[in-house]
């Protein structure tokens, strides 16, 4: 898995989503900033971030089963209990 990381990080493509991912956060750090937050506020940010993304995956996993439509035969039941008889009659 590091392997497979680390080819991703090295080819360009991942060089390039790694510099936009840190101009990002370097923007969120620039527009955040304020002179009265300080070390407590962090918590509640770090709270509000992680109700956020719980929210957001939740949102697109409710979203994704509604356009993906409910079949009814992916739910389909497999038991492991055989129903053909053997020549032996177990």
């Amino acid at each position: 898995m590091f392997l497979f990381f680390d080819l991703i990080m090295t080819s360009p493509v991942g060089v390039f989503i790694f510099a936009r991912a840190q101009d990002l956060i370097y923007a969120a750090i620039v527009a955040s900033d304020c002179d009265e937050c300080g070390f407590n506020d962090l918590g509640k940010l770090l709270f509000g971030g992680l109700a956020l993304a719980l929210v957001v995956g939740v949102g697109i996993s409710i979203l994704f089963r509604r356009i993906k439509g409910g079949d009814e035969g992916d739910a389909r039941f497999v038991s492991i209990h055989s129903t053909v008889k053997s020549k032996d009659g177990r």
